[in-house]
């Protein structure tokens, strides 16, 4: 344990902001804002900017280069206005900042880029309890709050929240990004602070959580005992408790703040923290790409394909939803015309400006044809629909077996490349997920 303790210790100074840094983004933040500042006030927006996020929580990793900041509208004056916040800032964006991006979401946000720093400007009402919340963005400020306060009181924690994050991220389980559905940088520092440390964290996923899983047993995290004594899955939404994790928002009780997350992202995250106790490195904290030879290394004996995919221009979530819809579809073509996958995946990193890669590894090789059951020859009817429905058609045979009637039925794609490149050169439904598609395969 002390060898690891020792590996951790020297991972939080590779992952800790150094003081130039901390100094720099202080003070382009504090400029930023202060732009912000005048800009809202010259549109009469009637918001007050603060620095919110991880920048605000004192948990972001070293290179960061996203900073959120919030445009707080007084609660009692714009509370029956919510659905007008995003308006009221891009008056002010227009005029101030002429090169900006307006992003779509459950409210309107901005975003700019500013001294090398990307600045996402999200419009909020100032709420002081989560109950006054209009939109899920109302709470961010109570969110950095609860943050903050306990990390006053155990300062060790911030260091162990930039573990959980660079983990998450290495190991492709960070962000609740529809196309990813993991873990958002809150729940990364709601499970830090619950579990007291990042060893803790992995310990318990590695041993109780990969029980409680496999035993189809749902787990809770309750960091304020909102629902202790109670059960919280009788309490809250059905809809907020599809996932296997249920981390019960610490200051929004009626909220499960892993709701996004997928049962495969949780499943990756389990097996992943199992990996790293069992032989701790730093590589599970650097994000490794994935090359095709590494696909092709863990499909050896088996059949490959590779899909490369020319992602469309756009938001990345949308982008993103989209092309993991294309290899879902791709996927689910594969099994119902009879294909044997066994491992799929797909990697795409926008900020890399390449293709996305879908791979799909089955048997080296498939059967000829299928074999479906019919009914018994005694029962008269349903033998003579049989016959008609196969008899004396190209590709199928009819024949009797102890009893009973089958049709050999001669597969239409033999091979997982023919049944792919027909998809993507004819499927209507991946025609807009991406701008166009390649296949290769690999014997």
């Amino acid at each position: 344990m002390k060898a690891v303790e020792k590996l951790l210790e020297e991972v939080k100074k590779g992952k800790r902001p150094t003081a130039a840094e901390n100094s720099a983004v202080a003070r382009i933040a504090a400029e930023f804002v202060t732009r912000l500042d005048k800009a809202l006030k010259a549109a009469k927006a009637g918001a007050k900017p603060v620095v919110g996020g991880s920048g605000a929580k004192g948990t972001w990793l070293r290179g960061m280069h996203d900073i959120d900041v919030f445009a707080c509208f007084d609660y009692e004056k714009y509370k029956e206005k919510s659905g007008e916040l995003s308006e009221f800032v891009a008056a002010a964006m227009k005029k101030t900042f002429s090169k900006h991006e307006r992003l779509h979401g459950s409210r309107d946000y901005f975003r700019v880029h500013f001294s090398g720093y990307n600045f996402e400007i999200v419009p909020i009402l100032r709420i002081t309890r989560a109950s006054q919340a209009k939109n899920i963005t109302d709470a961010s400020l109570l969110h950095s709050a609860w943050v903050r306060r306990k990390i006053s009181k155990k300062a060790a924690l911030a260091d162990d929240v930039r573990l959980t994050k660079a983990f998450c991220k290495a190991q492709r389980v960070y962000g609740a990004e529809s196309h990813i559905r993991g873990f958002s940088g809150y729940a990364c520092e709601v499970l830090t602070v619950y579990y007291g440390s990042f060893l803790k964290l992995v310990t318990t996923a590695a041993g109780q959580w990969k029980k409680q899983v496999e035993a189809c047993k749902k787990i809770v995290v309750d960091a304020e005992k909102h629902y202790k004594g109670h059960d919280p899955l009788r309490e809250l939404n059905e809809a907020k408790v599809q996932s296997e994790l249920i981390v019960i928002d610490p200051v929004q009780k009626d909220r499960n703040a892993t709701a996004a997350l997928s049962n495969e992202t949780l499943q990756r995250f389990i097996e992943a923290a199992g990996d790293f106790l069992k032989k701790p490195g730093r590589e599970f904290f650097e994000r490794q790409e994935i090359t095709i030879e590494d696909i092709k290394q863990k499909a050896k004996g088996k059949k490959l394909v590779i899909v490369e995919a020319a992602p469309n221009k756009g938001k990345e979530d949308v982008v993103g939803a989209k092309l993991l819809k294309a290899h879902e579809h791709l996927l689910k073509e594969l099994l119902e015309n009879g294909f044997a996958v066994k491992d799929t995946g797909w990697e795409w990193d926008k900020s890399k400006k390449r293709e996305a890669m879908f791979w799909y590894i089955t048997e080296k090789s498939e059967p000829e044809a299928e074999v479906r059951y019919g009914p018994p020859l005694a029962n008269k009817a349903h033998a003579d629909n049989f016959r008609k429905e196969h008899a004396g058609k190209s590709g199928r045979r009819l024949f009797e077996k102890k009893g009973r009637l089958y049709a050999e039925i001669e597969r239409p794609y033999k091979r997982p490349e023919q049944l792919i490149s027909h998809l993507i050169a004819e499927d209507n439904y991946l025609k807009d997920k991406a701008q166009h598609y390649s296949a290769r395969s690999f014997n």
